[in-house]
């Protein structure tokens, strides 16, 4: 930017508290539920833990090579050689009534991918799976 020094500096310390700090009261509300019982949080995570182990296993049954994620709400899928993300996706929906998101979207290197959401029971999650493998990709 170029001007008046004294704007300048003005403008950027209303950008700083706009655009860049997190306003006070949610530091506050962080470091109150960072320092208060974290079961409700472990519970959770335990929760879509165990949907992510089940996908997984689900996948290694028929042979679908996946990404383990670490720490996340979804898994990111490998798509079968002769397809792309988009074509995979359409497939799973319009042949086993399966839905998850291209990965096309990350880039080059979300190519080849698609995206299964945690989201709902590790039953429902088995059962898309074995849908998936009755098409006989892997």
């Amino acid at each position: 930017m170029a001007g008046n020094a004294d704007m300048i500096e003005a403008i950027n310390l209303i950008q700083d508290h706009l655009f860049v700090s997190v306003f006070p009261a949610l530091q506050r509300a962080g470091m109150a539920a960072l320092n208060s019982d974290q079961r409700a949080a472990q519970a959770i995570s335990d929760r879509y833990e165990g949907r992510r182990n089940a996908l997984l296993a689900a996948a290694t049954k028929i042979n679908w090579p996946a990404y383990r994620p670490g720490g996340t709400f979804y898994a990111l899928m490998k798509v079968p050689a002769g397809y792309t993300s988009e074509q995979f996706a359409d497939l799973l929906l319009d042949q086993a009534s399966v839905a998850v998101a291209p990965c096309n979207g990350f880039g080059a290197h979300g190519e080849g991918y698609v995206r299964i959401g945690l989201l709902v029971s590790e039953e429902r999650l088995v059962e898309a799976v074995e849908r998936v493998g009755q098409l006989n990709l892997f």
